[in-house]
């Protein structure tokens, strides 16, 4: 059990993982995760994805925990091809703090409902 919940959500240190090793499959066209009140160490955190990978997207939309900011929450999107991240914006807004052969995206500093979308 432990170990799929670290697939799902994992603290490693002051950090914060959200969907580190979700199997590929699990983002093909028209998927969805979802993760609901998962009692973290900096307090509950809730995300869903959505898969639109046929139209080059993957949408996350991610509750961050409110007791206590991790030093960084990353958010790992793997596509079910392996294509690399081109773009990420962040409640709309072009954001750089990615890393495309790592697949992961640095939610840090951000408080409250955070929408990510990462173009491929």
């Amino acid at each position: 059990l432990e170990r799929f919940r670290n697939l799902l959500v994992m603290e490693d240190g002051q950090n914060l993982w959200l969907a580190r090793a979700c199997p590929r499959v699990w983002l093909e066209e028209g998927k969805k995760i979802s993760v609901k009140n998962a009692p973290t160490h900096f307090g509950p955190v809730a995300y869903e994805i959505a898969s639109a990978v046929d139209a080059g997207q993957i949408r996350a939309t991610v509750e961050m925990p409110a007791r206590q900011a991790p030093a960084c929450a990353f958010l790992r999107l793997r596509h079910p091809k392996s294509a690399p991240i081109r773009s990420v914006t962040i409640n709309g807004q072009p954001w750089t703090e990615f890393n495309k052969d790592r697949e992961t995206i640095s939610l840090k500093g951000l408080t409250g409902t955070v929408v990510v979308t990462a173009s491929y």
